[in-house]
């Protein structure tokens, strides 16, 4: 299996600038072939991706969400800090689109306006059909990156054109499960959020609101609305999404996993597995190692 092929998928990548001010916002598309048995694993995404399986299919897992298998004409997002691991079960042709905010402020203002919808359903991470006008969108951007039109100004404006199609051409109920975990009151406070998780560790409230660059007060006030629970209890939703992809791992620990996530003692990180996934990290860790067993058996 070849880890270095899958790594480029997540690489973010220098491009040219082709302007005297250069674009701030890390946004990219970028094309890959994969073998079969490739592989990846990350714990903490730096951006947010969406990967285009254009051919082929892949198996992937995201968090504490069931694994998802995603066939070719499928497309799949993966949000800023999760925690994936991804597979081509066959030989794999894709396009991934990695962004770091959404360039345009349209773009801001227009997911808010489907904050009704979002808050009506149930999030579910899996695959949407690729609608044909984004192939068609896919192929052009291929066609000139073939040519060398790749500068930091030209994925800028096809990250802006893939979300215009998406809008007008995506089943609008694909459309609101797909990108639920972007849509809320306030985009830039949502991402600002995700981005400064990263840098937290075991920070307390007071840390993570200094790292937003608000008071506590307003952050909390903020958190709330645009979360609606408080961010302690978001940050354990957090640790406890993260924790249980780290314990599937091949040879980890249970002390490697206390060391991780901050558990002082044995009887606090048992509790907090049996509370968050109704199972201790043994039970965790030898199912995660028997379905592994029947997986290479089988193949």
């Amino acid at each position: 299996m070849n880890e270095l092929r899958m790594n480029d998928i997540f690489k973010i990548r220098e491009l040219a600038v082709c302007r005297k001010v250069q674009i701030d916002e890390k946004t990219a598309f970028t094309r890959h072939e994969l073998m079969s048995g490739d592989e990846f694993r990350e714990h903490n995404l730096p951006l947010n991706y969406i990967i285009f399986v254009l051919e082929g299919r892949m198996e992937v897992i995201c968090n504490q969400y069931r694994k998802c298998l995603v066939p070719s004409n499928r497309m799949v997002l993966l949000l800023r800090t999760s925690s994936v691991y991804v597979k081509a079960l066959q030989q794999t042709t894709l396009y991934v689109l990695y962004f770091d905010i959404l360039v345009s402020s349209c773009d801001q203002q227009i997911l808010n306006t489907y904050l009704p919808d979002a808050e009506k359903i149930t999030y579910e991470f899996k695959p949407i059909t690729i609608p044909e006008p984004i192939i068609r969108f896919l192929a052009q951007i291929q066609y000139f990156q073939a040519l060398k039109v790749d500068c930091t100004h030209f994925n800028s404006l096809k990250h802006c054109e893939f979300f215009l199609l998406l809008r007008h051409f995506c089943p609008r109920a694909d459309f609101v499960m797909f990108l639920a975990p972007l849509i809320g009151r306030s985009v830039q406070f949502r991402n600002k959020v995700l981005e400064k998780y990263t840098q937290l560790g075991n920070g307390r409230i007071t840390e993570f609101a200094r790292l937003v660059g608000m008071g506590r007060k307003n952050f909390e006030k903020q958190f709330r609305k645009e979360f609606g629970i408080s961010p302690a209890r978001w940050i354990l939703q957090e640790k406890a999404k993260h924790l249980y992809m780290f314990l599937t791992e091949p040879d980890i620990t249970i002390a490697d996993a206390m060391d991780r996530f901050y558990f002082n003692s044995a009887a606090h990180f048992n509790h907090f597995c049996v509370q968050h996934y109704n199972k201790t990290p043994g039970m965790i860790i030898q199912e995660a190692r028997q379905q592994t067993e029947k997986e290479t058996t089988t193949s």
